[in-house]
């Protein structure tokens, strides 16, 4: 459920249900104001190989001073992550979505593996900057990030240029072996956000990252020449991406188109493209529907092979991360919103109501699909 309350208007409850082959939404809620606000969300995840994520979260936004405006976020993810299969340890794809990895020496390699990570954002907005600290722990992994970002209009405020700067420090232990691992990356951000008429917008972006120290999961193994060892990855990566978005409103059709288009490479030799399409249309006053529809694909790592075991020897970097190998996924669906209007003069707490419903289905070519379903109801008095 979601609740929210603001100074000139409170919405109850907002419930969220997803269902499907992926994952299962059950709950989220919230609390919140116009200006200052404080905020509770609660989201269970899971897929259809056993992964469960809880994952509570609470924020509090202050205005401190004139244009001022301080946002803490504290956040509880509870992990439950099932055995990997067969000795290789080779991870579920939605291991990237939890964040959590997950150890195979533990007293009991065949049971599910339970973590918690928590997670605090703190992050000052001005007119013109922001400043964000991020700092997360586990029992294995601890990250810590400091940014800073700054913006300026231009040419009657029909040109915005933003540029942002962040370092984040991690520390890697992980459970069962007495060695500390480091890990930093340096972000350097971009954008700039043009008018083009009174229904169109384009914005061109930029995004450079330097990662440095450990870069392997300290779990993983690999059959390398019939043997198994952890697997390497090189320790410096460099990634650069860059994206054109273009939103358009069509006036005739009481519509909005929005368009994206992201090229990615770093200099393990991972190249991918992403072409991503949302169309907003308003069928009626109450209705409201979104199509969406993305594309995705990339080759694989220089060093990435697909069967390291007939090697004749060890090579200097090799993996079983998924996340290396060659793919390309599609992802499509639907957004459906009704605005209960009609029901005001029966009940006040339905005057701005609205139920919604969500589906979308995702394919990969490595045969990974997922389906989700997502349904809500939203009070407002």
């Amino acid at each position: 459920m979601k609740f929210r309350m603001t100074r000139k208007t409170h919405q109850i409850v907002r419930a969220v249900l997803g269902v499907g082959a992926l994952s299962l939404v059950l709950l989220t809620a919230t609390i919140s104001f116009t200006d200052d606000s404080v905020s509770l969300r609660t989201n269970f995840f899971s897929d259809s190989g056993g992964l469960l994520v809880q994952s509570p979260t609470l924020q509090f936004i202050k205005e401190i001073a004139r244009n001022k405006v301080l946002s803490l976020q504290y956040s509880l993810d509870r992990v439950n992550i099932p055995p990997f299969r067969g000795i290789s340890a080779k991870p579920l794809p939605l291991d990237g979505v939890s964040g959590a990895s997950k150890p195979v020496n533990t007293t009991n390699p065949n049971a599910t593996y339970t973590k918690n990570r928590n997670e605090l954002i703190a992050t000052l907005n001005a007119t013109q900057w922001n400043a964000t600290v991020y700092y997360s722990a586990e029992n294995d992994y601890t990250g810590r990030l400091l940014g800073f970002g700054f913006n300026q209009e231009y040419n009657q405020k029909n040109t915005t240029l933003a540029a942002g700067l962040s370092y984040g420090y991690d520390t890697i232990s992980p459970v069962g072996k007495k060695a500390t691992y480091t890990h930093t990356n340096v972000i350097a951000t971009a954008a700039i956000t043009q008018t083009l008429s009174p229904t169109a917008i384009m914005r061109f972006g930029v995004d450079v990252a330097r990662h440095g120290g450990y870069q392997s999961n300290p779990y993983r193994t690999v059959n390398v020449a019939g043997q198994y060892y952890l697997e390497q990855h090189p320790q410096q990566r460099t990634r650069v991406a860059g994206y054109v978005k273009l939103n358009k409103h069509l006036h005739p059709a009481n519509a909005a188109l929005w368009m994206e288009y992201r090229l990615y490479n770093d200099d393990w030799g991972v190249l991918s493209h992403t072409l991503a399409f949302q169309f907003y249309q308003n069928l009626s006053k109450r209705l409201h529907v979104r199509y969406r529809y993305r594309y995705y694909t990339q080759n694989n790592a220089y060093f990435w092979k697909k069967d390291y075991s007939l090697l004749q020897r060890l090579p200097k970097y090799f993996t079983d991360d998924y996340k290396l190998e060659p793919f390309n996924s599609h992802l499509y669906g639907f957004h459906l919103a009704y605005r209960l209007e009609g029901l005001r003069k029966k009940s006040s707490l339905l005057e701005h109501s609205t139920v919604d419903m969500k589906y979308e289905r995702f394919f990969t070519s490595n045969n990974f699909t997922a389906n989700v379903i997502q349904i809500g109801l939203t009070f407002e008095y």
